[in-house]
């Protein structure tokens, strides 16, 4: 097989394996949703999980090789950055239903009061702070983040694009099938994980929407095909390896993802089990280890490997 084959291979492979798993999600039915909301809390926790093993030990090590002294500095910058512009966007954006109070509820597509839900209905209440039931000495909001933006979904796929893009830029610049085959491997292994926690994060966040699901999903997954092409149009490997872009990229990049994963989709999950079902914190810890877990298992081995 010659390297360009391989490069073909690779594109069609990352490409619409990325689409296809970031598809699946939304293949899941609404009914399904409400049967098994816990379950599909912890797919989402277990994104959320998965999300943060990305940003802090897959995208920030690589951007410290080429850029030791001020990737953490970036990485809170890309941080700054979309919690600025998320603030932005709802000081512009603020409506008279941010006094009065409504949010969606989980799966049904219907409004509720933004006060916890023990608030709303005495009977429900679960006493997740023990049984004097005092509010002081439990550490997580009842109340969902709010979600009339849709900077923090913007920034996921930015941050999952770039990031997309250059995993596919190093493929693109390999100079024999097989090291593009065994670079193939090491990003598909966490690629796919990634693209059916984003499907899954869409489904949460813009359920119902599914032209938007079917565009973000088809960014994310061109973003490597874009790159492999780019990579093997490309003459010279040293001025892609030497330049500052990349690095810069990735720890803004990952800044992203962390601030989308621990500001949004973490919170979000939580606010919406902590009263509702005794042990359902805990399996969505368990889930978020997974998660997590998953991707350093990948990170650590497959591409070490292909390194």
């Amino acid at each position: 097989m010659d390297v360009i084959t391989a490069k073909a291979i690779s594109m069609t492979v990352l490409g619409l394996g990325s689409f296809v798993v970031g598809m699946i999600p939304a293949c899941i039915s609404q009914s399904a949703r409400q049967r098994h909301p816990l379950l599909i809390s912890c797919l989402l926790c277990f994104g959320g999980g998965v999300l943060l093993s990305t940003s802090l030990l897959h995208m920030l090590p690589e951007a410290r090789e080429n850029l030791p002294n001020y990737t953490e500095l970036l990485l809170c910058a890309g941080f700054f950055i979309v919690y600025a512009v998320d603030e932005i966007v709802h000081f512009f954006n603020r409506t008279n239903e941010g006094a009065t109070g409504h949010r969606r509820n989980y799966g049904t597509g219907e409004q509720s009061s933004l006060l916890p839900r023990s608030s709303e209905d005495p009977e429900m209440r679960q006493r997740c702070c023990g049984d004097t039931g005092d509010s002081r000495m439990c550490h997580v909001s009842h109340t969902e983040p709010c979600n009339r933006s849709s900077s923090g979904i913007i920034g996921l796929l930015c941050a999952l694009f770039v990031h997309s893009l250059l995993e596919g830029l190093a493929i693109g610049l390999q100079e024999t099938a097989s090291q593009v085959m065994l670079l193939l491997a090491a990003v598909a292994s966490h690629k796919f994980v990634v693209g059916f926690c984003l499907g899954a994060e869409l489904c949460a966040s813009a359920a119902g929407n599914l032209c938007m699901h079917i565009l973000c999903i088809a960014l994310f997954s061109g973003g490597s095909a874009a790159g492999i092409a780019i990579g093997a149009a490309l003459d010279s490997v040293d001025a892609f390896n030497d330049s500052p872009a990349v690095p810069i990229m990735q720890s803004l990049a990952a800044g992203t993802l962390l601030y989308v994963t621990v500001s949004e989709v973490l919170p979000r999950e939580r606010a919406r089990w902590h009263e509702r079902k005794r042990g359902a914190g805990l399996a969505q810890f368990l889930a978020v280890v997974v998660g997590f877990a998953l991707m350093y298992l990948s990170t650590k081995y497959l591409d070490h490997d292909a390194a």
